[in-house]
C-alpha cells in the first residue's frame, strides 16, 4: 500500500488570454505574369497544369508543399535552350517562397502563405481576389511584378512613379471593407518603360521621392549578390531583379504587429546565400563577359547616396560597419510622412481594428437602453460598450503591442433618432529607436 501524500495535478482551465486568432501572420504573394504571356501555354508552366494555373489562389503552409502540391519547384541548371522547360518562371517563385518561410521561422517549418500568379496589367483587382479566397485574413501582401516602379517623362528627362497610387488605392478599398493589409511593392527597377539599351541605364539621381501619401504600401528594391539570383535575372529576356520580397514578407510574418522589421537583433536576412548586396539595377546591358555591366553592389553606394534613398521613401537591404554576418532591412517605412508612416503602425491599427471590429460584430441590430427621461444612450450601455473594447485593447497593451489606448462614447447621441451607435478609441503605439544618438568624450574624473 502506498504512503500517505497530497497529490496535485495541473489542469488547464482553458482561461482565454487573447481573443485574436493570429491572423497577423497570414501573408500573400502575388506575381504579375503581365510579362511572361506563355508562362502557363508553354514549356513546366504547361506541363504543371494540373497542379497550378493562371489566376488559381494556393494556399501554401509548408515549402515542400510549394513544391509538391503545386509545382513550384526550386531552379535546376539548365541551358538557355532548356529554361523553360526545366525551370517555373526562372526558380524566382520557389526562391521567395522559400526565403519567406526561411524568415518566417524556419525553411521547412510551417506558415499561412495565400501565393497567385495572374496578369495584372489592366488592374490590381487579383488581390481582391486572394483576399477573398483567404477569409480576408491577408494581414501583409507582396506584389513582385515586371512592370517598371519608375517612368521617365517631360522634357527634363525626369523619373516618375509608377504603380505605387494604384496599389495603395486597391488597399485602401480594402480597408473600407474591413479586409485591412499593407502591400509591399517589388517593381522592375532596369529600366523606365523602354527596354531599350539607353532604357536599361539608371540615373540614380532621378530616382524620385516615394512619399505620396500612400500609407498602406511601401516600395522594396535590393537583392543578394551571387550567381543564382544573377542567372535568374539574366536569364529572364526583361532582366527584372529577383529581389527580396520572401525574405521581407517572412521577416512581417515573424515580427509581433509592434515590431520593425529593421530590428537589427531581430531580423538578419545572412545566410548562405545572402552574404552580399546589390541593388541589381543600374546598367543592365550585357558586359563582354557576359555579365551585367552594372547592378550597383552595395561597397560601391556611398553612404550619402543610401542616406538619399532611404529618405525618398524606398527600403532595400543594408549592412553595419563592424557588425560581421548581418544583413538587415533598412527601414519598415510606408510611402507616407504621416501618422502611418510605418509598416508596424499599420499592422498594429489593423490589428487593433479587427479585433474591436469581432467584438462589436455581435451586437449590430442589438436593443440599446436608453435613458427615459433625457432619450439618450443610457450609462448602463455606455459602460458596457467601454468594457467591451477596453477588454480588447487591455490585452494587446498586456503583450506590448501598444502603450496604451482611450476609448470614448458621447452619452448624449441619440440612438433612437438614427439607431446609430458612435463610437471612438485611440492608441498610443509603441516608439521604435531608429536613431541613436550617443556623446562621448574623455574626462579626468567621472564627475
Amino acid at each position: 500500500m502506498a504512503l500517505g501524500n497530497v497529490y496535485i495535478k495541473d489542469v488547464d482551465g482553458n482561461i482565454p488570454y487573447n481573443t485574436f486568432s493570429g491572423n497577423e501572420k497570414v501573408t500573400g504573394l502575388l506575381f504579375d505574369t503581365s510579362l511572361q504571356p506563355d508562362l502557363f501555354t508553354a514549356g513546366y508552366g504547361k506541363n504543371n497544369e494540373a497542379r497550378l494555373k493562371l489566376n488559381d489562389v494556393a494556399y501554401v503552409t509548408t515549402f515542400k508543399s510549394a513544391i509538391k502540391d503545386f509545382g513550384i519547384i526550386e531552379r535546376v541548371m539548365a541551358g538557355e535552350e532548356e529554361e523553360k522547360n526545366l525551370n517555373f518562371m526562372y526558380g524566382i517563385p520557389a526562391y521567395h517562397i522559400r526565403e519567406f518561410f526561411r524568415m518566417s521561422g524556419n525553411v521547412d517549418g510551417n506558415g499561412r502563405l495565400y501565393v497567385m500568379f495572374a496578369d495584372c496589367s489592366a488592374n490590381w483587382d487579383a488581390i481582391d481576389i486572394m483576399q477573398r479566397a483567404s477569409g480576408g485574413t491577408i494581414n501583409q501582401l507582396g506584389v513582385w511584378t515586371e512592370q517598371p516602379i519608375w517612368k521617365l517623362s517631360g522634357a527634363e528627362e525626369k523619373y516618375g512613379l509608377n504603380l505605387v497610387k494604384s496599389l495603395n488605392d486597391k488597399g485602401v478599398a480594402l480597408a473600407e471593407q474591413n479586409q485591412p493589409l499593407s502591400i509591399i511593392l517589388s517593381a522592375n527597377c532596369t529600366n523606365t518603360g523602354a527596354e531599350t539599351a539607353e532604357g536599361r541605364k539608371i540615373d540614380l539621381q532621378k530616382i524620385p521621392t516615394a512619399i505620396c501619401e500612400a500609407s498602406r504600401t511601401s516600395v522594396i528594391f535590393g537583392q543578394a549578390r551571387n550567381e543564382k539570383i544573377s542567372l535568374m535575372q539574366r536569364r529572364n529576356e526583361h532582366l527584372t531583379p529577383v529581389g527580396f520580397i520572401g525574405a521581407m514578407l517572412g521577416a512581417l510574418a515573424k515580427a509581433n504587429v509592434q515590431e520593425s522589421v529593421a530590428w537589427v537583433k531581430q531580423f538578419n536576412l545572412f545566410n548562405d546565400d545572402f552574404q552580399e548586396i546589390e541593388l541589381g539595377f543600374g546598367d543592365v546591358n550585357e558586359a563582354s563577359d557576359e555579365t551585367l555591366t552594372s547592378t550597383n553592389f552595395y561597397e560601391s553606394l556611398s553612404p550619402t547616396l543610401l542616406d538619399d534613398l532611404d529618405d525618398k521613401g524606398y527600403i532595400f537591404p543594408i549592412k553595419y560597419a563592424g557588425k560581421e554576418n548581418g544583413i538587415y532591412i533598412s527601414k519598415d517605412q510606408t510611402c507616407s510622412s504621416g501618422d502611418y508612416r510605418t509598416i508596424a503602425r499599420n499592422r498594429t491599427i489593423n490589428k487593433s481594428r479587427r479585433a474591436v471590429r469581432a467584438a462589436l460584430l455581435p451586437y449590430v441590430n442589438a436593443p440599446l437602453m436608453v435613458n427615459p427621461t433625457t432619450g439618450f444612450l443610457a450609462p448602463t450601455k455606455i459602460t458596457a460598450f467601454k468594457t467591451l473594447i477596453g477588454d480588447v485593447l487591455a490585452k494587446m497593451q498586456a503583450a506590448g503591442e501598444i502603450s496604451g489606448y482611450a476609448v470614448t462614447i458621447d452619452p448624449n447621441q441619440n440612438v433612437l433618432v438614427d439607431d446609430t451607435l458612435r463610437i471612438s478609441y485611440v492608441i498610443v503605439p509603441v516608439g521604435v529607436a531608429t536613431k541613436i544618438y550617443v556623446e562621448e568624450g574623455l574626462s579626468l574624473t567621472t564627475k
